[in-house]
């Protein structure tokens, strides 16, 4: 039953995430492990060591799991509590803290638990729990909207619960594996906020990790819950420590002496490095991710498809995939990734055609070009915008180039102010939360939608795919949508970046997920 719900939730699948990802390794000597900062200090060689040194490019927001939506606070948020559900390799939803779920009718899904399942502070998981942690998440700004669908939670017993739902909905299952669907402790969780104090300082689940400590700006560490309830996903550890480097050249120097075992985004200038070390190894696969430069369609010239397309048939991505991201990834023309759940090879395709971009422009009413101005953040996109810069020159359009700080872009483009703008997209499990926010009227501008496009029948097949219960008809939506995307031109997709994770070559048990949720419970050397 859980197989077949997984099959009418997220469609047939294109491509899977076992068959995208894959890894390299390389045979030479351990290291040993160095003191780093916010870290912990060992003199053991890698061959015996249980604690684990992680190393990411930014600190995390928050440990409680309904108050962030960011990768590097789900690292630690994922291993301190569970979920309703999980994702497999293959792409399919079983249960984790659920045995199993009934689909009573379109808008009615009964649960049952599996029993005596453990808090790290002793108490047993119960239904109360599930219904006080789905209704705490859907009062947060910032993960909400993942169980908008759920109208209430209704306690049958301390193993069972039905999830009443609003309206039907195909992504309530696959919403339940994200990391902010987490289920909380209830008598523990309204204990502490009546204390005066929050999840932030002593955040508490039944993962498979504990918390220890969280050093601002420095590291945070997990140590093995050994009461965890589940051998299959159980740490094989004693200890994670994610170490904070914001320098990609520094995390790859603290990989290769021994101070982390392992960096997650490797940086993709150094990539042959660690490929070229015998002691380490790069692991790779396909990713969900997507760059691309969108066109506000709302604004002359870009309100003109003949211009959007224009402008797709003008720049070299090859080139593009060499000045930014030093080859490590393909040119792309999709909306999203091949790794997605969600992905279909129905967009329309644009060569790279000079001659024909001019002859589009001419027929738009723009023979002798235009300019505009283009916004970004991050020196990625800036080498980025240095080759569309060049390739649209070729064929008479000025492109001035604005870079800004993050928060200045997502303010700005979010308000509509730019003409046009360089962006990309990381899909999750769930392809409504891919298709809504990129492609929806309702989501134009902070929503997602940054080319402000708005077009009814792509808001109706939108709505239709997250509702109907036939997967061939969900299939037919969302391949419809990509043809109709790609044809309109709303972006010039650009690139998809590998998924790059580099490694001590003797640390096993590492799988690289291409939506970036590593699960790190079964390193080990």
């Amino acid at each position: 039953m859980k197989k077949l719900v997984s099959v009418l939730l997220a469609g047939v699948m294109c491509a899977s995430l076992l068959t995208a990802c894959g890894g390299s390794s390389s045979t030479g000597s351990s290291n040993t492990s160095a003191t780093a900062a916010g870290g912990t200090e060992s003199t053991q060689t890698a061959a015996g060591k249980t604690t684990i040194n992680i190393g990411v490019k930014s600190d995390l927001t928050s440990l409680d799991p309904h108050n962030h939506n960011d990768t590097i606070s789900a690292y630690a948020t994922r291993h301190i509590y569970n979920n309703l559900v999980k994702l497999t390799a293959d792409n399919e939803f079983v249960g984790n803290l659920a045995e199993s779920w009934e689909f009573k009718d379109d808008v009615t899904v009964e649960f049952t638990l599996k029993e005596g399942i453990k808090f790290h502070n002793g108490d047993t998981l119960t239904s109360e729990d599930v219904k006080f942690s789905l209704e705490r998440q859907k009062e947060s700004p910032k993960i909400g909207h993942l169980v908008s669908m759920i109208d209430n939670v209704e306690v049958v017993d301390d193993t069972h619960f039905i999830i009443h739902m609003n309206t039907p909905s195909n992504a309530l299952i696959s919403s339940l594996n994200h990391s902010g669907c987490a289920i909380l402790d209830k008598s523990y969780t309204e204990a502490l906020e009546a204390e005066g104090k929050t999840l932030e300082s002593a955040p508490m689940g039944c993962g498979p990790y504990k918390f220890e400590e969280w050093i601002p700006g420095a590291s945070f560490t997990l140590v093995k819950f050994d009461d965890y309830f589940d051998p299959e996903t159980a740490a094989q550890n004693d200890k994670l420590v994610f170490k904070v480097i914001p320098e990609e050249a520094a995390r790859t120097i603290a990989l290769e002496n021994g101070e982390l075992d392992l960096i997650v985004d490797a940086n993709t200038t150094d990539a042959q490095r660690i490929r070229d070390n015998a002691s380490l190894a790069l692991d790779e696969c396909v990713s969900t991710h997507v760059e691309y430069l969108a066109m506000n369609t709302q604004k002359a010239p870009f309100d003109n498809k003949l211009v959007r397309q224009a402008l797709n048939h003008a720049i070299k991505k090859d080139d593009i995939v060499i000045a930014a991201i030093d080859g490590e990834g393909e040119a792309f023309d999709n909306y999203i990734g091949k790794a997605a759940i969600g992905y279909y090879d129905t967009a329309v395709k644009y060569d790279y055609n000079p001659e024909k971009a001019k002859e589009l422009l001419a027929e738009a009413g723009y023979p002798n070009g235009f300019t505009f101005t283009c916004y970004l953040a991050g020196e990625i996109r800036a080498r980025s915008a240095t080759i569309v810069q060049a390739n649209l020159a070729e064929i008479g359009i000025t492109m001035n180039i604005e870079q800004m700080e993050a928060s200045t872009f997502y303010e700005k483009t979010g308000k509509g102010e730019h003409d046009a703008c360089l962006a990309g997209w990381v899909a999750n499990a769930e392809p409504d939360n891919t298709y809504r926010p990129l492609f929806t009227s309702e989501k134009a501008g902070a929503g997602g939608n940054r080319a402000f496009y708005k077009n009814p029948e792509v808001d109706k097949l939108v709505d239709d795919a997250a509702t109907n219960r036939d997967s061939a008809a969900v299939q037919k939506d969302y391949e419809t949508i990509l043809h109709t995307v790609s044809d309109d031109a709303i972006w010039v997709p650009l690139y998809s970046k590998k998924g790059l994770c580099g490694r001590n070559k003797d640390l096993q048990g590492f799988t690289i997920s291409p939506i970036s949720m590593h699960d790190f419970y079964s390193l080990h050397y």
